[in-house]
């Protein structure tokens, strides 16, 4: 089996596809800055037996950094390929994701999202890495009322989160143009997702207060959070869509 590099893996999404991962029999190398995430889900990933009965520990290198910084990601290619055991893969979930934040502070989500994925995407080309999953998101799509969403929806983003997921797609468009046509490339356009291992040791703990909407809900049902307020109280534009206060 090869060797995935999977950023933002300590998140949400990424901690459930690195155990799947590691039960399919890959070697993996997670790069997380720990700004909305938590060195707690590696922890939890690595004391997960395999069905040999080995902890998955072994085959786990994290690397604490900010992919703002272009030689820290290629400090960790450098390290796999003096290794002998180069990086095959890229699946791409870091970056800043909370809408509301983005509106507030365009410039940060610019910064976090655009700035760290052509960062990588120089570090892959220099190490010859072309196969690259990119998390992106269902918000790049034309916000219509009553209109089901398919791959062939207008991309129209309506705010800067949604911008930079739909810029990065383009970038990844234009390398996948360019020369020999050689890259693999997938972008992943989903929407609020949730859930948790079966095992109950790996699910949602964003750090500090949630922006979306499900942790939200989880945490006024453990009690954590006192209340779940619901704007909006005019039947005559409920589309059944959302909660009616």
């Amino acid at each position: 089996m090869g060797k995935i590099l999977v950023t933002g893996g300590a998140g949400f999404i990424g901690s459930h596809t690195c155990l799947l991962l590691l039960q399919k029999g890959y070697e993996l190398v997670i790069i997380d800055s720990l700004i909305n995430s938590s060195y707690s889900s590696i922890k939890k990933i690595g004391n997960i037996k395999s069905t040999t009965n080995e902890f998955f520990a072994d085959r786990i290198k994290f690397y604490e950094i900010d992919m703002r910084d272009y030689l820290s990601i290629k400090n960790v290619f450098d390290i796999e390929f003096q290794n002998n055991n180069s990086i095959d893969a890229v699946i791409h979930f870091a970056g800043l994701k909370a809408v509301g934040e983005s509106t507030l502070d365009p410039l940060k989500y610019w910064d976090f999202n655009v700035l760290s994925t052509v960062n990588l995407l120089k570090v892959m080309v220099h190490f010859n890495c072309k196969t690259i999953i990119f998390s992106s998101s269902a918000t790049i799509y034309e916000s219509k009322d009553n209109c089901l969403i398919n791959e062939d929806t207008t991309l129209k983003p309506i705010n800067p989160y949604g911008a930079t997921k739909a810029t990065i797609e383009q970038i990844l468009n234009d390398i996948y143009k360019s020369g020999s046509n050689d890259w693999k490339i997938a972008n992943l356009r989903y929407f609020n997702p949730i859930g948790a291992h079966p095992s109950g040791l790996l699910g949602e703990d964003p750090q500090g207060k949630p922006n979306n909407i499900f942790p939200l809900i989880l945490k006024v049902a453990s009690g954590e959070l006192n209340q779940l307020r619901i704007f909006g109280n005019d039947w005559d534009t409920f589309d059944g869509t959302g909660v009616r206060d």
